[in-house]
């Protein structure tokens, strides 16, 4: 049976969005006077539509500021204009002008710019004014041919044609001025990685030519040049082409033909900031070392040579590399005891052609101290949450540890959840203390080839101690040491620990002790066991060339336990084996004002052992988890799943839930509000979409295991709103979202009814002490950053 007020619960709203969507707002407006409220730009041309749509974005930015809409998108539906501009009809041809240089740089020449009569809407005392423009363009030019003058240096035009395929000038590709500069860095880069280091753009340029190469060769025959003269123009007017040759300018510094060599490498580690560097060059110190092409100059001993000949990728005798140059001026900066790094690079007053480099460092403070405060809160109620998580954090670093530019930080770590219900507000304790040394070298009983190839390389070594104290459930008791090696090469990092150590001791208390008499499947997860294994990491961020606005992330991980220790007879019941493996992967496409993000999430861990008390799956702190500030938003922490059963929904008792199997997806549009005294409010429309699951069969549980036919029973989904407070510094985000699928709703086949919208899930009810166990709709969350 239709329910007519619970169908106006929903089309009150929608209607109020529509009408919102509708208007635009405009505050503090000139009265009675025209102001732009509007400015359009219409491209015609035989011009591809994706190319079309690229002008019409890019010419946007080419109005007058004068001409441009002070606009803003509040609610992600209505557009507000504050203070706009008057109108002057003078500031059009300032426009015109701006536009016509940016087409001509895009390759399209002698393109037709007309300004329509302005548009004035009277709104009371509003005159509201459109300004409009219709650009027509011709077919762009397109590159035909690239050449490198002879007037070359041998060398120079030898290194140009071997690395032509590189080049950003192709044939027939679109010819911009854009692209003609690029290559032309190209080139620069190209001449200075291979020993020219003066060489400069003011030494290169390129020139063109729209002429036909075909009119220039010698006919007797008049006949045959009007024909050849008439397919030129013919060609040109429906392909129009231009001809580039690179060419050098010879009449600017002689020395930028020279080619150089590395020479000696001199260190400076205690330069201050506003020290003259000549003063430091004359000067004469203390403490001087010199190993090899080596040489640190100190007043009192900082740092030992090591750490700085590791990471300087210049060598003597070589021809100077430019990227060798920045590579060493990054890998200072990485290392962390110096926070800059100057330099500068002197001719050999006995070989004009050799360098000496001089590495000015300026010491950052040695100690550094800092806190975090974070919060996290788990809303399942309107009236009371759930949750509410609170950490300190405080943190001791230390910049050059033993004098070699290892990095130490210790963390100590204390937090409690709280909850509002009806039992005690008090319901976990957290607390731990974590050391790391990062130290800028690998350390392996065998040496490593290939390190220079890489712009960044450490081992790195963890140890954690930590008590967590789950209130009437359990006690949990870690210890942790790992051993690892982290590097980067460009935008790719790996992390591999080949070895990692986890001690637990895990004590259950009655709470628990209960949950595993209403749900056995419990204890095949919650067990004692250690674990000694080896994991690896890559990561990656980039971005498409085509698309920059577009920022990318991928993670994979993996993580073997038990393989070779699981073989002693002795350890086998108590060293969990199993194979773990993630993958996430996620985009940002940013436009102007809004944004659009995504994260598609999956892992999966498989327990191989056949121990009966740690072989039937991950251990429950080596698990995946749903629900919470980041993760399905409608629901809250560790409290979806598993799969499509009831058994955690519907318990009075420990209603966690861990799996070996987690499948996820997460959709954002965010977009601006308004900025209140500096900061910035910003909201997001998202949708959540995933579940986990068990990997093995649960006789007591069969809906939490995975499988193919229940799939689409088992996905739940959140949809929601939030607001976000950009304080520049951090984010704090309140995100409120609903089930519009819950597996553990039974009606429906999860979805939600809009005909019998409800709050709350009144299936299967459960009282505690007398009182209604509520499983709501709904939930608020409160988190610090971005979800992903």
């Amino acid at each position: 049976m239709f329910h007519y007020g619970a169908a106006y619960k929903f089309l009150i709203p929608v209607l109020v969005i529509m009408l919102l969507a509708s208007c635009t707002v405009v505050k503090n407006y000139p009265a009675n006077t025209p102001f732009v409220f509007k400015n359009k730009i219409n491209v015609t041309g035989e011009i591809s539509k994706d190319e079309k749509n690229r002008l019409q974005t890019e010419l946007y930015n080419y109005w007058d500021d004068s001409l441009k809409v002070n606009s803003i998108l509040q609610f992600g539906v209505r557009t507000v204009i504050k203070n706009p501009n008057v109108f002057d009809s003078a500031d059009i041809n300032r426009s015109v002008v701006f536009m016509n240089s940016f087409l001509t740089a895009q390759g399209y020449y002698n393109s037709l710019i007309t300004p329509q009569t302005p548009i004035v809407d009277t709104v009371e005392d509003q005159y509201r004014t459109t300004v409009e423009m219709d650009i027509s363009v011709n077919k762009s030019l397109k590159i035909d041919s690239v050449a490198y003058d002879t007037s070359f240096l041998p060398e120079l035009r030898k290194l140009a044609l071997e690395n032509k395929e590189e080049s950003r000038l192709i044939k027939n590709k679109p010819f911009t001025q854009a692209v003609v500069s690029g290559e032309l860095d190209r080139l620069v880069a190209l001449f200075r990685k291979n020993g020219f280091y003066r060489f400069t753009r003011e030494n290169l340029y390129a020139e063109v030519d729209t002429t036909d190469i075909s009119l220039l060769e010698v006919t007797l025959d008049p006949f045959e040049q009007a024909r050849k003269i008439s397919e030129s123009i013919e060609k040109r007017k429906q392909n129009p082409t231009i001809n580039i040759t690179i060419k050098p300018d010879v009449s600017a510094d002689s020395n930028a033909f020279r080619k150089y060599y590395t020479g000696k490498i001199f260190y400076y580690p205690q330069t201050l900031i506003n020290q003259p560097l000549d003063s430091v060059l004359n000067k004469d110190f203390p403490l001087v070392t010199n190993q090899r092409e080596f040489t640190l100059k100190q007043e009192t001993q900082m740092v030992i040579m090591r750490p700085l000949r590791e990471h300087t990728y210049l060598k003597e005798g070589t021809i100077y590399n430019e990227e060798s140059y920045y590579k060493t001026i990054n890998a200072f900066s990485q290392l962390g005891p110096w926070s800059q790094v100057d330099v500068r690079a002197i001719p050999r007053t006995d070989s004009a052609s050799i360098l000496d480099f001089h590495f000015f460092l300026t010491p950052a403070s040695k100690y550094s101290f800092g806190y975090d405060f974070e919060v996290s809160r788990n809303s399942g109620s309107i009236y009371s949450s759930n949750l509410l998580g609170i950490t300190n954090v405080l943190t001791l670093r230390n910049r050059n540890l033993w004098k070699r530019a290892v990095q130490s930080s210790t963390n100590v770590r204390a937090g409690v959840e709280l909850g509002f219900t009806d039992t005690a507000v008090l319901q976990t304790i957290q607390a731990s203390v974590s050391q790391t040394f990062s130290i800028p070298r690998f350390i392996t009983p065998f040496k490593i080839t290939g390190v220079k190839s890489l712009d960044d390389y450490k081992t790195v070594i963890n140890l954690n101690a930590s008590y967590t104290d789950r209130r009437n459930f359990f006690r949990l008791r870690s210890a942790v040491a790992s051993w690892g090696y982290e590097w980067r090469k460009n935008n790719h990092v790996w992390l591999y620990r080949p070895l990692n150590i986890e001690l637990y001791s895990l004590d259950t208390l009655s709470g628990l002790l209960a949950a595993f008499e209403k749900n056995p499947f419990l204890r095949t997860a919650f067990n004692t066991g250690y674990v000694i294994s080896q994991n690896i990491t890559y990561s990656i961020t980039f971005t498409n060339p085509r698309h920059p606005n577009v920022t990318n992330n991928l993670r994979i991980s993996a993580e073997e336990a038990g393989g070779l220790m699981g073989r002693f007879v002795g350890l086998r019941n108590k060293i969990y084996q199993y194979l773990k493996f993630e993958s996430e992967f996620s985009q940002v496409k940013q436009w102007r004002k809004t944004s659009f993000a995504y994260r598609l999430f999956g892992g999966i861990g498989y327990n191989y052992s056949n121990d009966p008390v740690i072989g039937q799956s991950l251990p429950f702190f080596k698990q995946f988890a749903a629900g919470g500030p980041n993760s399905m938003r409608a629901w809250g922490l560790r409290q979806l799943g598993l799969g499509s059963s009831l058994a955690s929904d519907t318990s009075t008792g420990f209603r966690d839930r861990f799996g070996d199997i987690q499948l996820e997806a997460d959709f954002e549009y965010r977009f601006p509000i308004t900025t209140i005294g500096g900061v910035k409010i910003n909201s997001a429309l998202f949708a959540d979409v995933g579940n986990i699951w068990n990997l093995k069969n649960i006789v007591e549980n069969p809906e939490s295991k995975l499988t193919l036919d229940r799939l689409g029973r088992d996905i739940a989904i959140a949809a929601g709103t939030g607001l976000r407070f950009d304080f520049n510094y951090f984010l704090v985000r309140f995100d409120f979202a609903y089930k519009v699928k819950d597996p553990a709703r039974r009606s429906n086949n999860g979805w939600m009814s809009i005909s019998d919208f409800e709050w709350r899930n009144r299936e299967y009810v459960k009282y505690i002490n007398g009182r209604e166990l509520k499983r709501n709709n709904f939930a608020f969350q409160l988190g610090i950053g971005l979800p992903f």
